[in-house]
């Protein structure tokens, strides 16, 4: 959820003509310093689309405060442009310092009614929030409680006293994402009090209202977590992204899939039926990626962006081959094809990943669907090319030298050993037959083919069609792509949680060093991913889906030209190494890492 969230609702101010409102927002902006910007916003869909329209609401009061000892100050609002700020002072306790802040809005209606709105903001932790007492300039106010087991008592009081046999209504904004009720109503007892548990962290709006000769309106919204940051704080939004993909479907489709083939089930997978849900999912990306790519008013914006994704997963995969074949000594035709794969990046892991970000309403750029079929193509180049220079290199050498005797063992050897210590198939003259082939291949030629492999044709050719297709088109084949799309990518995550689990028992000894190399080196290209991605002027959601671009395996398009381009690597490993070990890895850990580092660095 974004660090700078609304913390007031929106609010509906009866005036002469029915449905004719006045709207405004209160925003905690993120402490800087030691001070805390608050920012009044006009809701432009129904007061205006000038924010300076905020200077005709009227009797606009706010105060602050933030010491439970002391009185609330003043807050003096003023125009920074067309934005009505105000500062609010924290002094050498920030970040955390508990702040509430208050903004009383009177005005009558053409009758003479007097309309009175009291809204109130906190922020901060909660047992320092718990010792502050009510705002006396608040006619009306909901005053919290946080208890230790997670529920808040909420109080309405009226001119400081409780307010008994209220209704107070809460609203969830992100209620769709999470799949609970949008509003409910609760009940005060005599003493003005009612508890409530939030379900999830976000936004919620918490208000209850008064008819009489006047109307009085008290509004309190709360976001969580209540803290911008700290050792708790971080440990929480671990364990909330953590739980929210390792508790969602894909991931337990992904490992009831693995545990399948590790318990020797007897399920087996129609090739066709896959390779329609490749199809459709592609489809579905790229339609929806080229639709927002239509909303960019400056397409050249995005060419850093593109430039910038492939520049880097083509170093990620050089660094990935030559970490292969010189700290974990792998032979030259796996270590091209694995690390062509982390060269590459992963539709499934872009999906749970898009999945978390859409879930906190993180923003996030319209092009970056198209970034998975630009990042796609870097590591499928690399694994070819140093394939081809590297098995050069490797035949001259073992040309001049005599070959060992391959060890015999009583029980075989293991696939990650024969890669490890073995000549490949057919030894050096091979590697030098395959690489004097593919000599006359530029570039250019190996680039132009994998432009024609099904899975980036697909994927940028879908690209194309929801960039040229006009909006009204588009809004009636969305449904299509968009309501079945987590249910296929179930269906998808569990064929690839069965191939990954049939990989998995092959490998045998060594697989160790696989899975440190599985683990490590994408979590630490994903994280140093997201300081990059601000430094490009990337949106945090979209700086969490670029370190999953950047850290994923491939596991369709880099993996399908593997076993053409190299077919002497064997697939146990690449296989294996990405879908068994890093896919579940990233996903359990990879991208609540990543979603981490993006609330550090933004």
């Amino acid at each position: 959820m974004r660090l700078t969230a609304f913390l007031a609702t929106a609010l509906l101010l009866a005036v002469t003509a029915p449905g004719r409102a006045e709207v405004f927002f209160l925003q905690f902006g993120k402490a800087e310093g030691t001070k805390r910007t608050v920012e009044v916003i006009a809701d432009p869909a129904i007061a205006s689309t000038d924010p300076t329209r905020l200077a005709d609401i009227g009797n606009l009061q706010a105060w602050s405060k933030t010491d439970p000892r002391k009185p609330p100050v003043q807050l003096p609002l003023r125009f920074q442009g067309n934005r009505l700020v105000g500062e609010v002072a924290l002094g050498s306790e920030a970040p955390n310092l508990p702040v509430s802040v208050a903004v009383v809005h009177r005005h009558r209606d053409g009758d003479g009614k007097l309309h009175s709105l009291f809204v109130k903001s906190v922020r901060g932790n909660p047992d320092a929030l718990n010792q502050f007492t009510p705002i006396p300039e608040l006619g009306m106010e909901i005053m919290p409680l946080f208890e230790e087991d997670g529920s808040i008592t909420l109080q309405v009081l009226r001119g400081g006293k409780p307010l008994p046999e209220s209704v107070v209504s809460i609203r969830d904004p992100e209620s769709k994402s999470q799949g609970t009720p949008p509003l409910f109503t609760l009940k005060t007892d005599a003493e003005g009090r009612t508890k409530w548990t939030p379900t999830h962290d976000g936004t919620f709006q918490v208000f209850t209202r008064l008819e009489g000769e006047s109307s009085e309106e008290a509004i309190l919204t709360l976001v969580y977590p209540l803290e911008d940051s700290g050792t708790r704080v971080l440990l929480h939004k671990m364990a909330v992204a953590a739980k929210q993909n390792l508790l969602g479907p894909l991931v337990l489709f992904f490992f009831m899939g693995m545990i399948s083939k590790i318990i020797k089930s007897d399920i087996r997978f129609p090739a066709e039926g896959y390779q329609l849900i490749v199809i459709f999912l592609l489809l579905a990306i790229g339609y929806e990626g080229g639709h927002d790519l239509r909303g960019e008013s400056n397409l050249l914006h995005c060419l850093v962006p593109f430039g910038t994704g492939f520049l880097v997963n083509t170093l990620v995969s050089i660094g990935a081959v030559f970490l292969l074949l010189k700290v974990l000594r792998l032979d030259v035709p796996n270590s091209c094809a694995l690390g062509a794969l982390y060269g590459s990046d992963s539709a499934g892991l872009f999906a749970v990943s898009m999945a978390l970000v859409n879930s906190f309403q993180l923003p996030k750029d319209g092009f970056m669907a198209a970034m998975l079929a630009v990042m796609e193509i870097p590591g499928i180049l690399v694994g070819i090319i140093l394939f081809q220079m590297l098995g050069r290199k490797a035949a001259a050498k073992q040309s001049t030298e005599p070959h060992p005797e391959p060890e015999h063992h009583a029980g075989g050897v293991t696939v990650v050993r024969r890669a490890l210590t073995a000549v490949p198939k057919g030894g050096a003259h091979a590697i030098a037959e395959k690489a004097h082939k593919e000599s006359g291949h530029g570039i250019l030629h190996i680039l132009l083919h994998e432009l024609k492999s099904p899975g980036i044709y697909l994927l940028l050719g879908s690209i194309l069609v929801g960039y040229l297709t006009v909006p009204s088109e588009y809004e009636r084949t969305r449904p299509f792509f968009d309501l079945p799309f987590r249910g296929i990518m179930c269906i998808f995550l569990f064929e690839n949680g069965m191939k990954a689990g049939e990989q998995l028992t092959s490998l045998g000894k060594g697989v160790w060093k696989l899975a440190l190399f599985g683990t490590l080196f994408p979590l630490l290209m994903g994280l140093l991913a997201i300081p990059l991605a601000k430094a490009i002027g990337l949106e945090m959601g979209s700086a969490i889906l670029f370190a999953a671009l950047v850290s994923a395996p491939s596991n369709i398009a880099a993996p399908a030209a593997m076993r053409m381009a190299i077919p002497e690597a064997n697939p146990s490993i690449y296989f294996t190494t990405g879908l068994g070990i890093s896919f579940p890895f990233l996903v359990v850990l990879g991208v609540p890492f990543f979603y981490l580092a993006a609330q550090w660095v933004y």
